[in-house]
């Protein structure tokens, strides 16, 4: 069974290809294909090298084009990708909730923070390959853009009661993502799934309704997005994971229904429940296949908080 926001292929060119081709070809044709030489730099100079001493008068050297007089160069902008993970930090700072709700209401009547999430949008349109060095940068980033690119349609949309009573809220609306416009299924299946084959992904994409795994308190970053995608799975699992007895089942969320197939690397569904399931005698009644695995509906509310 499939997901009502997602697809069953991979079809799309992938992002970074479209994205790596436009980059070398605007360096190609940048300049000529040449570069402006280097400035000179002087060579050290001691005043008692000169006839007779140090000479009575030296005028002071200009300062490096752009930067104070007398004060070292200042620091380069942050790229896109840095510039989403510090805003989108400050935002699920002031309006997520520990519950796993978001306040879009009052993102949507912040004037500051509602301009703050615009320029977070741009910047996902903005990042190009070279932002991103490696795949723990380049999966950090697309995760990011997907919950940031959620909550501003959802923000632009208030006020609605679910994101599925949007018309194409998932399969038609496009977003610029590294310049090239989008679907949110598109990114997700045709890059995230598609490009990184990690399940953990699921609970850390967040599509804006009850059912989801919730935002994590901070945007995801390299360095710590491994431990932070090990903490949310066993997050998710720990909170919507039940066992009935009397029926000799084990009832999980729709999403391992939805995409049972990307967790057959890890075994299966059930593999992968009894992997990441901390509670000792939860883990063992999943782990018996007398219990059958079953799955409860997804909830499409909006968690919207005040």
């Amino acid at each position: 069974m499939l997901s009502p926001k997602t697809s069953s292929t991979f079809g799309a060119t992938p992002l970074f290809a479209l994205a790596t081709l436009g980059l070398l070809a605007a360096l190609g044709a940048g300049c000529g294909g040449s570069a402006a030489p280097p400035a000179p730099v002087a060579e050290p100079h001691d005043p008692s090298d000169e006839p007779g001493g140090a000479p009575a008068s030296q005028a002071p050297a200009d300062p490096a084009p752009g930067a104070p007089a007398g004060g070292p160069m200042p620091e380069p902008p942050p790229q896109a990708a840095e510039r989403l993970s510090e805003g989108w930090t400050a935002l699920l700072g002031r309006y997520r909730t520990a519950d796993g709700g978001f306040r879009y209401a009052a993102l949507q009547t912040a004037e500051a923070d509602r301009a703050m999430l615009t320029r977070l949008v741009l910047a996902v349109g903005d990042a190009r390959p070279a932002d991103l060095q490696g795949r723990d940068a380049q999966l950090a980033f697309y995760l990011n853009a997907y919950n940031v690119l959620t909550v501003n349609a959802v923000v632009t949309r208030l006020p609605i009661d679910s994101v599925m009573s949007v018309p194409g809220f998932f399969d038609t609306i496009e977003h610029d993502v590294m310049g090239t416009p989008m679907t949110l299924n598109a990114l997700e299946n045709d890059i995230i799934r598609a490009q990184y084959h990690e399940p953990r992904i699921h609970f850390a994409v967040n599509c804006a309704s009850a059912g989801c795994p919730w935002l994590d308190a901070t945007a995801f970053t390299p360095g710590a997005l491994e431990g932070a995608l090990d903490r949310l799975t066993r997050a998710f699992v720990a909170r919507t994971t039940s066992l009935d007895s009397r029926r000799r089942r084990v009832v999980v969320s729709q999403l391992f229904e939805w995409f049972a197939g990307d967790f057959e690397p890890s075994g299966g569904v059930r593999a992968f429940l009894v992997a990441h399931t901390d509670d000792p005698s939860t883990r063992s009644a999943v782990a018996d296949e007398r219990n059958r695995i079953a799955y409860f509906e997804y909830d499409w509310a909006l968690n919207a908080r005040p």
